[in-house]
């Protein structure tokens, strides 16, 4: 970070280890498919398990960028694919938008990850999961380098300081966006639903920040943190160094040297298993989808769901196959705003605007 500082070029220290996959996890990955050919949801689960393969051969190249990077576009995509397929503008219009427009400010950390009083993040985790009546763990763990993760019943968080807006934020992401969504992947007879439909990675992060729009909590930085997540994931499908691509986003972007080389970790590691273009991606599709009424949260939050697999799941509700949804947030409820909602000055600025309004698509 002090070296991006000065403006020198920065060189990640890590070092990544292919991970061996057992010949019985690949037997087992073909008997699965034989026995997917026959069942209900069949085209849920063969594409699903098309993609296993895929993340399974990335872990067996882990640290081999000439073999992880075409598969992890594959999966996640580089961020130079079109928007919308009916729109000329591309991901990366948008996040240079979000970029040129947004103003550059964070908020102070006041809010502890845990603390003797009730003011803390994980107190507040665990109050929004009760709200919706989910039953979960959160947990401090203080080598987390993200702010926070969720297993299948708990919530890591970071042990670190957290403004008081970003630990709402959070904990809408993280209790009404994911584990709402898993809690009721598996209230489910089809298993898919908890494992999660192809492509449901990037749509369920679309789900949850979208989520946190509704909430009125989607600021300026988070904004332009998720479009730098998708122009550092772009330069390293490009072919730019990590030096380079820190360095362009220090220079070119306002972001500070801390924040440029986090931005770039996420993306180069592990030879480059990027998966950080799908949180915008997801978030502008989510959106726009739920505004067209192509689909709406609570579809989407009746599992692990993506888009592509709405059609399919609506056969399977109308074949009684898959059930109602049992937990949803009150903002999936209302797709309404809670407190003073999203201020314009926070709002998607004109291009991303103009590309997910009704009236501009």
């Amino acid at each position: 970070m002090h070296s991006v500082a000065r403006g020198e070029h920065a060189k990640p220290r890590w070092q990544w280890n292919p991970v061996s996959i057992e010949r019985s996890v690949w037997l087992e990955l073909e008997r699965a498919r034989r026995l997917a050919a026959d069942c209900e949801a069949s085209e849920l689960y063969l594409t699903r398990l098309e993609e296993l393969e895929t993340e399974l051969l990335i872990l067996e190249n882990l640290g081999r960028c000439k073999q992880v990077r075409p598969m992890a576009a594959r999966l996640f995509g580089t961020g130079s694919e079109r928007l919308f397929t009916d729109a000329e503008h591309s991901v990366l219009d948008a996040a240079h938008e979000i970029l040129a427009t947004a103003p550059v400010e964070r908020e102070l950390g006041t809010i502890p990850a845990r603390s003797a009083d009730r003011s803390n993040l994980r107190d507040l985790m665990l109050a929004y999961a009760k709200h919706v009546g989910l039953q979960i763990d959160v947990k401090v763990d203080p080598d987390l380098i993200a702010n926070a993760a969720v297993g299948e019943r708990t919530v890591f968080i970071a042990d670190r300081l957290f403004g008081a807006h970003e630990a709402q934020r959070l904990a809408v992401h993280e209790v009404y966006g994911h584990l709402v969504s898993a809690f009721n992947g598996r209230t489910q007879t089809l298993g898919v639903f908890a494992v999660g439909t192809a492509a449901s990675y990037g749509d369920q992060e679309g789900v949850a920040i979208y989520l946190e729009e509704l909430a009125g909590l989607l600021d300026s930085f988070r904004q332009r943190t998720l479009a730098g997540r998708l122009l550092a994931t772009h330069a390293m499908h490009a072919g730019v160094a990590f030096g380079d691509a820190a360095q362009i986003l220090v220079r070119e972007h306002r972001f500070s040297p801390a924040c440029a080389v986090t931005l770039c970790e996420r993306s180069f590691r592990a030879g480059g298993v990027s998966r950080d273009a799908v949180y915008l991606t997801g978030w502008l599709r989510v959106r726009r989808a739920v505004a067209r009424g192509e689909t709406n949260l609570s579809e989407l939050q009746t599992g692990k769901v993506s888009l592509a697999a709405v059609p399919e799941l609506r056969r399977l509700v109308r074949e009684g196959l898959v059930s109602q949804p049992t937990y949803l947030s009150n903002l999936a409820r209302s797709r309404g705003n809670t407190g003073a909602g999203t201020k314009s000055a926070t709002s998607p600025p004109s291009l991303v605007t103009s590309l997910t309004k009704l009236d501009a698509t």
